[in-house]
């Protein structure tokens, strides 16, 4: 059975993140994806954690379904292979500022006028910022994506995964299978331009607009920017749980929860009446004030005993999971999100495709292992292949 995108072609010349997470998502989806890198590799490679084989972790995780050809994206003598092998292209994929030469659109679009050429850049290719140097850091600061995390009164704190980077990729992978629907009506491919700093503008859309013009300054994202961040509730098992309680009639389901946990008490507190109005989850507007007290009364139960008794008041609860919990979780299980292939574990692509489904059909490469193969297939004979490596400027 094959993959959704089964006989695209897909040229990769990118690094880092952005790049090469929107081509193993169309490896994943069945696309027939070659990574070109420099003679040192993909930066990633060398990325800490380091796998007990040395391999990086972070390489791992965002280069299965992938060839690799290593070549000096320099040498005069890597243009007629790079022209080749984007002639025999769907899809060309490169960073901004890092475009081999020769390979840069007009020319490309001319002598390939069906070629997709997609183009990852950190604030866009023009504009006032378009030379300056981006890096997560910058487009999550600039984006205003720091300031909601962290401590009150204390420097802004950086989110640990790449939101940038890997949301631009999806939206590079959206915009690339448009225009494969564009290409089927008009003949012809295009260019696509993503930027990280354009993929956190529109992820961060809906709490802009819950702050456009509020009639108070509470509820829903508009005061989350002046109270900590949520990390869930304590419980006697040391297990944490994130719950939500929206809805119709919060107050009768919190007075009756709080009969269930044998919290009585809280009923003479003085923080009573904020308590029963709106007090539980991220979003609750006295969470911060009342949370001691949610927690004490949490002490008696572990986790999964205090879920149960919230989703038996129709209350939404979460356990906070870490990794390994969240691997071994039922629900992850049963989607099949964490699979093995040649002894390897690997987060897969949440897409469930009936007929073409996605799937993982080669393990990460190793630097170059595909050279040989893919300058064969390109019809360069074995001995020029070996003048090539001799002459460093292919790696095998």
């Amino acid at each position: 059975m094959t993959g959704a995108l089964d006989g695209l072609k897909v040229v990769e010349i990118a690094e880092g993140v952005a790049g090469p997470y929107a081509a193993m998502l169309l490896g994943d989806a069945g696309a027939d994806v070659l990574k070109v890198e420099s003679l040192q590799g993909d930066r990633t490679r060398g990325w800490a954690p380091l796998m007990e084989t040395g391999e990086s972790a972070v390489f791992w995780s965002l280069n299965r379904n992938k060839q690799s050809l290593a070549l000096d994206l320099n040498a005069p003598a890597s243009r007629p292979i790079l022209e080749s092998l984007v002639a025999g292209a769907d899809v060309l994929i490169v960073e901004d500022g890092k475009v081999p030469l020769g390979l840069d659109y007009e020319a490309v679009h001319a002598r390939f006028p069906k070629l997709i050429y997609t183009v990852l850049s950190g604030w866009g290719v023009e504009g006032p910022w378009a030379n300056r140097p981006a890096g997560e850091l910058g487009v999550q600061l600039a984006s205003e994506w720091t300031l909601s995390l962290g401590v009150l009164g204390e420097p802004p704190v950086r989110l640990g995964a790449d939101v940038a980077a890997s949301h631009a990729a999806v939206y590079a992978v959206q915009a690339i299978t448009a225009a494969i629907f564009s290409r089927f009506k008009s003949g012809s491919g295009q260019r696509i331009d993503v930027s990280m700093f354009g993929a956190m503008m529109t992820m961060r859309t809906t709490m802009w607009v819950s702050q456009s013009d509020p009639d108070e300054w509470g509820g829903f994202h508009v005061d989350s920017y002046v109270k900590p961040p949520d990390h869930g509730y304590l419980c006697k098992d040391g297990g944490r749980i994130l719950i939500r309680v929206t809805g119709a009639r919060p107050a009768v389901r919190i007075a009756a929860v709080v009969e269930d946990l044998g919290m009585q008490w809280v009923k003479d507190d003085a923080l009573w009446p904020k308590f029963s109005t709106d007090s539980a989850g991220g979003t609750g507007r006295y969470t911060h004030e009342v949370r001691h007290l949610w927690e004490r009364g949490l002490e008696r139960w572990t986790a999964d005993e205090a879920i149960e008794i919230f989703r038996r008041n129709d209350i939404f609860a979460v356990p906070l999971n870490d990794y390994p919990a969240l691997d071994a979780s039922p629900q992850a299980q049963h989607l099949g999100l964490i699979t093995e292939f040649e002894g390897d574990r690997f987060v897969t692509s949440p897409w469930q495709f009936r007929d073409t489904p996605a799937s993982i059909r080669r393990r990460p490469p190793h630097l170059g292992e595909h050279s040989r193969d893919t300058l064969r297939d390109a019809g360069v004979d074995a001995a020029e292949v070996d003048r090539l490596i001799s002459a460093q400027v292919v790696g095998a």
